[in-house]
């Protein structure tokens, strides 16, 4: 709306939004129905970025502006950024403000004749006579000149442990959860029961928290330390299995812009790192490997390791060049400025927490990975349809989302916490690192050399990627049935210019048939960044969009 407002000539036009959920705007990840114990996993200081909106005016009608997201949790709830220590609110708190802001629109829309609003799934979608004709849950079916899928997460296909689970479940006591942001998760598990969690990264702390917190259980400071005592209640959950492949846990993010500071590039640096990048993105097609993305990345990363207050390693510049590039290719490799991931995991939990107060002294890891989280924007923008070759886009996207242990890290809150847990022994760590699993009639029998328990629930907190060939769902599977959807590489998702139009190699013409979000992963990078909603895509798609009406 705010494009056609623009435009001398305002057609109406005739939108229709078909989502089955009640409160729209917030999707699926920011449900306001959700517990209080699942957290944002952004800084409140970084969502300054989320800018408010102007008034939008029209022809025959205005669309009221609304405040920022940092405005409007004034407003609403008296919070305040602090430098001291960040905060990060409930998810279900930006789910109301995504809800209220999209109801600003709607409202106004609805009442001039522009939107319909269809409270249903969709599930086919067919290209007829240059014409989209669309078939809800209901079988209804309605025609359309253009289409926008913004359809977010998307189910996909069960993997063999998870089908095998499910399969025995039909018979048995034990309950398996596949979904952990499932509303009432936690009001269906008993308080003696033994949960055991698939996963062990941001998803598992919602769960974590959800089995206690939300159940009744606290925390308590204590004097003159940064630990936490927890204080279980009569309905809290008391064994909690977290299990991974790897065992590795998130690294949290530091405690405020006081020690956030330490990692962010100055301005030179930020402008020299975007020149270096670009100036090899010129020719992007002549690349065939991110070689040059670690040239202009790495001298930044060690020149905040060198500069950070803590630093006192006598290992050269030169040298921690190598480490570092060593450590980005594979973080399994080892030295003496790199955190020892063989450690036991309180331990390395409690020294990653320690980095994050600024206690002790940081590692060479730890600061690539905050590092690498002040230029995410950055190469967002730069990577973003960027016309490399398809496979060396998917080591762009494959070396982000190997930072993600720590550039996408939680509060340090969270860990102090999971810690204080370990501590009670609710968290029972020792079966973190790939135990071995036997999935028997009414129970999972879990077992790590001499450990054993016996696990009556099992949530799931393996979110899977959003590849288009994995993804199981009708409105997918019919586009690609119908040849209307090509996926980047094999494990990315949906092809798609800078105007968000679905790339189709077969096609000599332009079909109007659009898709924003993260199922487009691999034409754009950070795909699961709220900040992106608000971002130059949305802006590309509908300013191309006004110039076809």
């Amino acid at each position: 709306m705010d494009s056609l407002s623009r435009k001398r000539t305002q057609q109406q036009i005739e939108i229709t939004i078909y989502d089955k959920e009640v409160h729209l705007g917030s999707g699926q990840v920011w449900k306001e129905d959700q517990p209080d114990a699942n957290w944002l996993n952004i800084a409140d200081r970084a969502l300054k970025d989320l800018k408010g909106r102007t008034t939008i005016v029209m022809n025959s009608f205005e669309i009221p502006a609304f405040p920022s997201f940092i405005q409007w949790m004034e407003d609403k709830y008296g919070h305040k950024v602090d430098d001291e220590v960040d905060a990060f609110p409930a998810r279900n708190k930006m789910g109301t403000y995504l809800n209220h802001r999209f109801k600003t629109i709607s409202t106004v829309l609805i009442s001039e004749g522009w939107l319909l609003v269809k409270h249903a799934h969709v599930h086919k979608v067919q290209y007829v006579d240059k014409s989209f004709l669309i078939t809800s849950d209901s079988n209804e079916e309605s025609k359309f000149d253009e289409c926008l899928l913004t359809i977010g997460h998307q189910p996909t296909e069960d993997d063999s442990q998870i089908a095998s689970w499910k399969a025995s479940c039909e018979n048995g006591s034990k309950l398996l959860f596949d979904n952990p942001y499932e509303s009432d998760i936690s009001k269906k598990i008993d308080a003696n029961d033994v949960v055991g969690v698939r996963g062990f990264g941001l998803a598992m702390i919602d769960i974590m928290r959800q089995l206690t917190v939300q159940r009744g259980a606290s925390f308590k400071e204590l004097p003159d330390d940064w630990r936490l005592k927890y204080c279980p209640s009569d309905a809290s959950i008391k064994k909690i299995i977290p299990f991974s492949l790897d065992g590795l846990p998130v690294v949290p993010k530091p405690l405020g812009k006081k020690v956030d500071d330490f990692f962010k590039p100055s301005e030179m640096e930020l402008k020299e790192f975007e020149s270096t990048v670009s100036k090899n993105l010129v020719d992007a097609a002549s690349l065939n490997n991110i070689e040059f993305l670690l040239d202009a990345f790495v001298p930044v990363a060690v020149t905040k390791f060198k500069e950070h207050p803590s630093f006192k390693s006598k290992v050269d510049k030169v040298t921690l060049e190598i480490v570092a590039r060593e450590w980005l290719n594979d973080m399994s490799y080892q030295h003496e400025v790199i955190l020892d991931t063989g450690m036991e995991t309180k331990n390395y939990i409690s020294q990653t927490i320690e980095m994050s107060l600024g206690k002790i002294e940081v590692s060479l890891d730890y600061v690539i990975g905050q590092v690498w989280r002040h230029l995410q924007p950055v190469m967002y923008d730069l990577f973003s349809h960027s016309n490399l070759h398809d496979l060396v886009m998917a080591q762009v996207i494959a070396l982000d989302e190997s930072t993600k242990r720590y550039s996408y890290g939680p509060p340090v809150e969270s860990m102090i916490q999971m810690l204080a847990l370990i501590e009670n022994g609710v968290i029972q760590i020792q079966y973190v690192k790939n135990p071995n699993i036997e999935c028997k009639n009414d129970y999972w029998f879990i077992s790590k050399k001499e450990s054993q328990e016996k696990c009556t629930v099992m949530i799931n907190t393996v979110l899977d990627p959003p590849q288009l060939r994995e993804i199981d769902s009708p409105i997918i599977k019919n586009l690609l049935q119908d040849d209307l959807l090509e996926p980047v590489t094999c494990d990315l998702g949906i092809a798609t210019d800078k105007a968000g139009t679905i790339r189709l190699a077969h096609e000599n013409e332009e079909i109007k048939l659009t898709a924003l979000g993260r199922n487009c992963k691999g034409s754009v990078m950070g795909v699961d960044a709220i900040l992106e909603c608000f971002g130059s895509r949305i802006k590309d798609w509908s300013e191309a969009l006004t110039t076809r009406l």
